[in-house]
């Protein structure tokens, strides 16, 4: 292990190797480190660490991949840790390889980037220490931070951790190829800093925060910096002898001391360096106390220039960025003495968003003329039309008053929107709001839907925006009705004004399918969101996201339908298209792969859907809580997932938890509490315990009649299940009468073959047989078979399993009554 002295000409030799063309690398290694081998291996994987070696050139690529050898064997394609399969190697480091991975299990598909420590094999107590960290780890949900999937140990005792893969660049190389401003590269690097700041809330410290461990990806049009790499630490052999990890040029000092005293500080010091490189396109100086501003003052013309070009502007100009606020920032996190520094990332990004906002950073003191210049910055139109209005006294230019006139239109606009907002916030007061619950938002609504077409007509677009509010909270409180109103009156809106409202058209699409869906319409929502797909694929790229979310959607009423072949290819490739657009943690993301495991579930694939799903369950309890109305409806889709599989204890252990909590949280009339009731009661059912089950059908059916409206397809499934129920508990001629009613709505509003249709036609001949009349049951289990058939195909077992049941007890009541001949059907 490297003493200090050795470490302090490690960190040297690698700050002047890095300033190199790759070419001349090789040379200065050799020349520089070829008297101690150790310092040379080093140095190399630091390198490695620093760089993307599959990007290197060859001479420095084979001497990498001798450092990488000399550490351990390449990992071979195909090796299992888990339920992942590693595909190939895409990166090593001082820490430990990194290979693309993806699911072994075939549960879903999915690319992550595996990582193994290098690490000798972990005893009890070491193995105890990894878990804890990964469990930190894991708690860690920012959209700035890499999400972590999975741990474990391998059979060997050597540690692996699989995580989000992103498909980027590191932060610095991605702002140079886009050529980047300014201040585009600052706000990338305060969006990473929110991650930096979330992790260090969890009490989980990065130690190694550098351009190659910020990587930024394009999503939707817009970047968006990934964090990854958070280090683990886990004890080797030499550490009571090792420095504090990191990587030179952004480690701070005390992270370079052996046994130096680290905490959030040195990350401060980290983000600091970067912004230091992303300010002057240099690594700063340790030490030297030189501002950005002056390193790009001190370097040649021609670098200058190149500097400023990456920044699209001009050297002049740069530097009179750097030194209005950055240059100040910079100095502050640099600090050699951790107390000299901001105290947290949460002061640092304080200063950045000041400086973004054309204020002064509190680190720049009270310096008169920068508080001029951002002034200056922050009221650029007062300035100008100040400006304008002299000019109009002197010349009297007729485009003064012009864009006087423009200002105060825009004035006027902004005030109309404002005072809108502001008196429909008003009107939620203490006095009133207290107990009322879902009452105060509907009021809320309901005078807001009542202003807006009258107090809004001037500004289609702030109308728009409103409308579409109130359509989507009045859906969020099933209230579907309204919702479909408003939503409908926001696409007419949009047609009224081409081209200005399209974002406003495409989201109250998507809104309206599931309204639709809610007020029993399911092939008019079918209609909506195919018409709604259509759309956003030809529109704007950046509208693409809501194609696929809306063809998520729509699998979801196909399966209503009866159409399942079709709901499971549109909720397959939904899921894939939002994988591709959207980062792995976005909710529009997490319901799209939550609705396929729905699907999954409803067209035979239940063990994919469990294994999704948990999974679901998992990320979603910890980023947002175990009552979160995300995590219990996801809940309440993996017990249904059991229910399909058969597995009723494990879907009542579910199901009992989320309708306690949705109880606890929304009371019992409520939908959510409602529908998990239902299906708390069939997992009671199936187990025999009939009695139990009874309040919990009853239940679910009446809030359905009352809410949905008799013939909703919601009321149809309730009705039928609590039917189900009737027979079973011993009233089989209720149970007949209740199905054949059931059967008449059903033929009318869903065809003859639906699901439920052939369910509520198994259920019938059920109760036929418990009253004797065998013919009728045996016609109605065939035409319960045929349906099935029609939608399922005669080759899916599952979803005809208890249909083929049903008609099997019919033919054997049939056959004995006849004395041993088939009874004929009616």
């Amino acid at each position: 292990m490297l003493n200090a002295d050795a470490w302090n000409r490690l960190t040297d030799l690698f700050h002047r190797a890095t300033e190199l063309p790759e070419s001349e690398r090789i040379t200065f290694i050799h020349l520089h480190a070829g008297d101690d081998p150790e310092l040379q291996r080093e140095l190399l994987a630091l390198i490695v660490a620093d760089t993307d070696a599959t990007r290197l050139r060859a001479p420095l690529r084979q001497a990498v991949k001798a450092v990488v050898q000399a550490r351990d064997a390449e990992v071979a394609s195909g090796t299992r840790f888990g339920p992942w399969a590693v595909e190939r190697l895409i990166g090593s480091g001082g820490m430990g390889r990194v290979y693309l991975a993806r699911r072994a299990d075939g549960a879903y598909e999915r690319e992550v980037a595996l990582k193994l420590v290098h690490t000798p094999a972990l005893d009890e107590r070491r193995h105890g220490r990894f878990e804890y960290e990964c469990r930190l780890l894991a708690q860690m949900q920012h959209p700035a931070i890499a999400q972590i999937h999975d741990a474990g140990v391998d059979a060997d005792g050597h540690a692996w951790l699989v995580m989000e893969y992103i498909h980027g660049q590191p932060l610095s190389a991605w702002c140079d190829q886009d050529a980047s401003s300014l201040r585009q590269r600052v706000k990338l690097l305060a969006r990473a800093a929110e991650g930096v700041q979330h992790a260090h809330q969890k009490g989980v410290i990065h130690r190694d925060l550098k351009p190659g461990n910020i990587l930024v990806a394009t999503v939707d049009g817009q970047p968006l910096p990934k964090i990854i790499d958070f280090g683990i630490a886990i004890e080797t052999e030499e550490a009571a002898d090792a420095v504090g990890g990191g990587t030179p040029g952004y480690m701070s000092p005390e992270q370079a001391a052996p046994g130096g005293d680290i905490d959030a500080r040195s990350d401060v010091y980290s983000l600091g360096a970067l912004l230091y490189e992303l300010a002057c396109g240099v690594r700063p100086e340790p030490g030297s106390g030189i501002p950005p501003s002056g390193c790009l003052r001190a370097l040649p013309d021609g670098r200058q220039r190149e500097a400023a070009e990456l920044r699209r502007t001009t050297p002049r100009r740069l530097l009179r960025e750097l030194r209005d606020g950055l240059d100040a920032i910079a100095l502050k996190a640099l600090q050699a003495e951790p107390a000299a520094r901001y105290d947290s990332v949460s002061s640092l990004l304080d200063d950045l968003r000041r400086w973004l906002a054309h204020y002064p950073p509190r680190a720049a003191g009270t310096a008169r003329l920068l508080a001029m210049r951002s002034f200056v910055r922050r009221n650029r139109l007062m300035v100008a039309a100040a400006a304008l209005v002299a000019a109009a006294l002197v010349s009297g230019l007729a485009i003064t008053a012009w864009s006087l006139r423009e200002a105060r239109q825009e004035a006027a606009r902004a005030k109309v929107t404002s005072e809108f907002l502001a008196s429909v916030l008003d009107s939620v007061d203490p006095a009133i709001s207290q107990d009322m619950d879902k009452t105060l938002m509907l009021r809320v609504l309901d005078d807001a839907s009542r202003r807006a077409a009258r107090e809004l007509a001037a500004y289609p677009d702030i109308q728009a925006d409103m409308e579409l509010l109130i359509g989507i909270n009045q859906n969020s409180l099933a209230e579907f009705g309204p919702a479909v109103a408003h939503l409908q009156a926001v696409r007419e809106l949009a047609g009224r004004h081409p081209g200005l409202l399209e974002f406003q058209y495409l989201r109250a699409t998507q809104v309206l399918g599931d309204a639709l869906v809610g007020a029993g319409k399911q092939r008019e929502a079918g209609t909506v969101l195919a018409e709604g797909i259509e759309r956003a694929r030809r529109g704007k790229p950046e509208y693409l996201w809501l194609a696929y979310d809306m063809q998520s959607r729509l699998a979801m009423v196909l399966i209503g339908m009866g159409r399942p072949a079709e709901a499971l290819r549109d909720a397959r490739e939904a899921e894939k298209g939002l994988a591709r657009l959207l980062p792995a943690d976005n909710q529009n993301r997490l319901d799209a792969e939550k609705r396929l495991a729905n699907v999954l579930s409803s067209t035979g694939g239940q063990v994919q859907a469990i294994a999704l799903l948990r999974d679901l369950v998992q990320r979603r309890t910890a980023a947002m809580g175990a009552d979160h109305p995300l995590t219990l409806v996801t809940r309440s889709d993996l017990a249904v997932a059991y229910l399909y599989q058969r597995d009723f204890p494990a879907a009542e252990v579910q199901l009992q938890e989320v309708v306690s909590a949705y109880r606890r949280l929304y009371g019992d009339d409520n939908s959510y509490t409602a529908s998990v009731r239902g299906l708390l009661a069939s997992a009671l059912r199936q187990q025999g315990k009939v009695e139990e089950s009874g309040p919990h059908y009853r239940a679910a059916m009446e809030w359905s009649s009352a809410h949905s409206g008799p013939e909703a397809l919601d009321t149809l499934i309730t009705r039928h299940n609590h039917a189900n129920w009737l027979l079973e508990s011993g009233h089989a001629e209720a149970s007949e009468q209740e199905q054949r009613a059931l059967l008449e709505i059903a033929d009318r509003t869903l065809s003859r073959n639906h699901p439920v249709t052939a369910e509520i036609l198994r259920g019938l001949a059920e109760a036929e047989l418990a009253l004797g009349e065998v013919g009728a049951a045996h016609g109605h289990a065939e035409a319960a078979l045929r349906a099935m058939r029609a939608v399922h195909g005669d080759d899916s077992d599952d979803p005809l399993r208890s249909v083929r049941e049903t008609l099997a007890k019919v033919e054997a009541a049939g056959k004995k009554a006849s004395g041993g001949s088939r009874q004929a059907p009616p």
